[in-house]
């Protein structure tokens, strides 16, 4: 994981042999880590979201555990990342994933942007919604 960080941060550090052997192709749950602080790991997972040269892999992995970071940074980041992904690129999905899961955990949504929702991403959101918190859906036009 330290490799992961130090590539993403851009920083180079001499790797062990063990370090080169047991390199993984995945960053790994960064989510995961005691030693950083969340302010901290939601930086560096919007960092990574963020990143067009990362491996579209990683920045889902990122988009997903953002869900356990909320926030208005984190909030803000996914919310770019839907709308950058025409709000339905795999990326969108994912992101749509973690903020509905966010919302429906805080109980609260924030209505311009479910009102803006459309696509993929939109049917994601309200189907987790649906599921873990309808009470924040809009009223259905009847």
């Amino acid at each position: 994981m330290r490799n992961w960080l130090a590539r993403l941060l851009r920083k180079e550090r001499h790797r062990s042999a063990e370090e080169d052997s047991a390199a993984v192709s995945s960053p790994g749950p960064v989510w995961s880590d005691p030693e950083i602080p969340d302010e901290e790991r939601a930086v560096l997972l919007v960092r990574l979201l963020e990143d067009p040269t990362a491996r579209e892999d990683e920045r889902e992995e990122a988009a997903w555990s953002l869900e356990l970071l909320s926030g208005p940074f984190v909030e803000a980041a996914l919310i770019r990342a839907i709308r950058d992904g025409a709000f339905n690129s795999d990326l969108a999905q994912a992101c749509a994933e973690s903020l509905a899961g966010i919302w429906a955990g805080e109980s609260r949504v924030d209505a311009a942007f479910l009102a803006e929702l459309r696509g993929l991403a939109k049917e994601l959101v309200f189907g987790i919604l649906g599921n873990r918190a309808p009470h924040l859906l809009p009223p259905v036009a009847g």
